[in-house]
């Protein structure tokens, strides 16, 4: 009998296990397993040209807002649900979840794959414990909970990646934005790979860096700008913040930009010098005016026009002859800023999906089902 579940084992490993993935292209799509049978991929999209024009084929339109409006038709407020009782008890999930869609969505588009665990099938090349991301994700025990209590209702209905959009939907709503309508049809990617996740933003980048990526997948520097905003709240790693000796090389506008008061007060009451070997672990407040998730919105602006805030990126935008009208346009204008944020968010989350009969939908949103079935 062992000797039987050896082979089964064996056998499902071979299908659906691919091959570790080589390393990152500059492709805005990064290969990905789509199916589990033996078919071909695919192809990915276009590299956009080295002026970083839009990859426009990066954006799908095969998304529905009332996709699920004859299989679970209360899917949305189940969710919604949940999630608000979650974020009531544990507010730092507001950020967290919003930051899961984001990194999700930026490596090999919106198909839930940053949800897989290590144990997926006992292979620990996964996104979810990148550098990028390791110890630091939030808010997947609430995805957890949301869709346990859809698959009661709705089973084998609602896809991770669906999950993850409207859970990024209400934390946006929780904060304080109006509601938007979100587009459904994703399906859930087979596999993973942490190292596409080292394509993630670092908090240094350059703005030249950035637009030529968020371009790649289909995303403008107007997106960028706006979907910064959501800096407003959240913590970040004390590493590549202004607080870091040198992680203003790159930039030296922004580092005369900065306030050098504030930069002060960063290095000596979140990010001190002497604990700099822990940077990759020590966090602290995006906004240190004010630390507790409760300035969400436009506010963001007003903090990087006068330099004060963690990451030097987000400065940088106050600062580049490109960004830094929008960045005064929306300090002045909440409703433009929060109408724009959610747009951005709609186009966002239709990066690169997965539709039809590609990927499958979990029952588990960290396993496939060929392994938790095991």
């Amino acid at each position: 009998m062992a000797s039987l579940f050896a082979f089964l084992l064996a056998l499902v490993l071979n299908l659906f296990n691919p091959s570790p993935s080589p390393s990152p292209s500059p492709s805005p799509s990064p290969s990905r397993s789509l199916s589990p049978s033996p078919s071909p991929s695919p192809s990915p999209s276009p590299s956009p040209s080295p002026r970083g024009e839009i990859n426009s084929t990066a954006i799908s339109d095969n998304l529905s807002v009332d996709f699920y409006k004859s299989s679970c038709p209360n899917v949305e407020q189940i969710v919604a649900d949940v999630l608000r009782n979650k974020s009531q008890a544990h507010p730092g999930i507001v950020p967290g979840i919003l930051r899961l869609y984001f990194h999700d969505c930026y490596i090999t588009g919106c198909d839930a794959s940053i949800l897989l665990t290590p144990q997926r099938y006992n292979n620990h090349d996964v996104e979810m414990i990148h550098p990028a991301n390791g110890n630091s994700l939030r808010g997947m025990k609430a995805l957890d909970a949301a869709k346990e209590e859809v698959e009661k209702q709705c089973p084998g209905v609602l896809s991770c990646a669906d999950l993850l959009s409207y859970a990024a939907r209400d934390m946006v709503v929780f904060a304080g934005n109006p509601k938007y309508d979100v587009p459904a049809g994703r399906r859930d990617s087979f596999s993973t790979s942490g190292g596409l996740a080292s394509a993630l933003p670092t908090g240094n980048d350059t703005i030249a860096i950035q637009q030529k990526k968020f371009a790649e997948r289909g995303l403008t520097l107007q997106d960028m700008v706006v979907l910064e905003g959501s800096h407003s709240i959240g913590r970040t790693r004390c590493q590549n913040t202004i607080a870091e000796d040198g992680s203003m090389d790159k930039m030296p506008d922004t580092a005369k930009f900065v306030d050098k008061q504030f930069e002060q007060k960063v290095k000596q009451r979140f990010c001190p010098e002497s604990r700099h070997a822990l940077f990759t672990s020590i966090r602290a407040p995006l906004v240190p005016d004010n630390p507790n998730n409760s300035d969400w919105g436009n506010s963001f602006y007003k903090h990087i026009i006068k330099g004060r805030t963690l990451l030097p990126f987000d400065i940088s935008l106050a600062v580049e002859q490109t960004t830094k009208d929008m960045v005064h346009q929306y300090a002045s204008d909440s409703a433009l800023w929060q109408k724009m944020f959610n747009d951005a968010m709609i186009k966002l989350g239709k990066v690169n999906v997965l539709t039809g009969d590609q990927g499958e939908i979990r029952r588990k949103c960290g396993w496939i089902n060929a392994v938790s079935t095991i």
